[in-house]
């Protein structure tokens, strides 16, 4: 019998020329940077590395405490990097690590694995590629999110963690600006489903997100299928199954059959007639999108429906296709609200 593989987060051929595209860039665009051999014994770890390993260069140099509250979590981490010790030992460091200069001292930015586990192998000095000067925010985020994407064992919260301080630090070099999928494909290299993915579970609802915080959910395909469910009675039913280790498949399933329910609740009866049975209301078009515009705030205006408002305050009701789906969303609104 063939046995199911597990799935591993891995880096796919198109994500990987993105990076590399993206490290061009950033390269290009921060300063002069050089491939040297650096000393161990004058590198230090980054405090605002997005990776946030319990174990520091001390617990490796001094050992655990029994009576460090972090100790169990510790020594998981570092059984981990014994495991990469043994590698670089036989086959020393591939990839170089990235640093910059940081007074007396060096500061990595990404590989700081590498240099913990350098350590553990007894090595003296490992090799680096050092900047002059740190790198600014946004650069400095992707490239310590490069580092950590082909890492298997970073949870999925650090996934969604990382994503939303390049984000963040993008915005502050270069203003606010609209989030939308297609903006973290092009500023990342992520393909745009897998960016898609990204933007549904960095918009879940609370209970979505707390389960991810959790560690209770660890895929980000389950989880952005969750996300996007609204009616809070399908998404229970789902968190429920991802947590009992439903497949994805199982996962699409159970979202779609109870969406078709309700939608089967909402659909008044027919009258039997000759022809197709009629089963659903046509809303008609418009090329006008005042009229869309004056529906939607209309609806809100009942006090019910005001909880919803903060959904539309970012539509621009000039454009036709944000019009377009905020109506679709108001509709899926109401439906969800005259079934419950």
């Amino acid at each position: 019998m063939q046995m199911n593989k597990k799935k591993r987060f891995g880096v796919s051929q198109a994500l990987s020329r993105g990076l590399t595209e993206t490290i061009n860039v950033v390269e290009h665009n921060t300063g002069i940077f050089r491939n040297t051999v650096l000393p161990l014994s004058r590198i230090e770890l980054d405090p605002d590395n997005p990776r946030k390993l319990a174990i520091s260069l001390e617990d490796i140099q001094k050992g655990t405490d029994k009576h460090d509250t972090l100790f169990e979590r510790k020594q998981e981490e570092l059984e981990k990097l014994k495991e990469l010790a043994v590698t670089i030992e036989n086959s020393g460091v591939i990839n170089p690590v990235v640093a910059y200069k940081n007074g007396d001292v060096y500061r990595i930015v990404a590989g700081e694995r590498r240099c913990l586990a350098s350590f553990l192998a007894g090595k003296q000095e490992i090799e680096a590629r050092v900047y002059n000067e740190k790198p600014k925010g946004f650069e400095l985020k992707l490239l310590q999110w490069v580092e950590n994407t082909a890492r298997e064992d970073l949870s999925l919260d650090e996934r969604i963690g990382n994503i939303r301080e390049i984000i963040v630090e993008y915005q502050n070099q270069n203003g606010d600006m609209d989030v939308t999928a297609t903006f973290l494909k092009n500023i990342t290299g992520l393909s745009l489903p897998q960016a898609t993915y990204y933007m549904n579970v960095l918009n879940a609802p609370k209970d979505v997100k707390q389960m991810i915080e959790n560690g209770k959910i660890r895929s980000l395909d389950k989880a952005a299928i969750i996300s996007i469910v609204e009616s809070q009675d399908i998404r229970r039913e789902a968190l429920t199954a991802c947590i009992n280790g439903c497949s994805l498949k199982e996962l699409r399933k159970i979202v779609s059959q109870s969406k078709i329910h309700l939608k089967k609740q909402s659909l008044p009866e027919t009258h039997v007639k000759r022809g197709r049975t009629v089963t659903r209301v046509n809303m008609g078009h418009t090329i006008n999108t005042s009229v869309v515009q004056t529906i939607v705030e209309s609806v809100l205006n009942r006090q019910e429906y005001k909880k919803y408002a903060d959904i539309f305050l970012k539509v621009n009701w000039m454009h036709i296709d944000q019009s377009g789906r905020a109506f679709k969303k108001l509709i899926e609104i109401l439906e969800y609200e005259m079934v419950r």
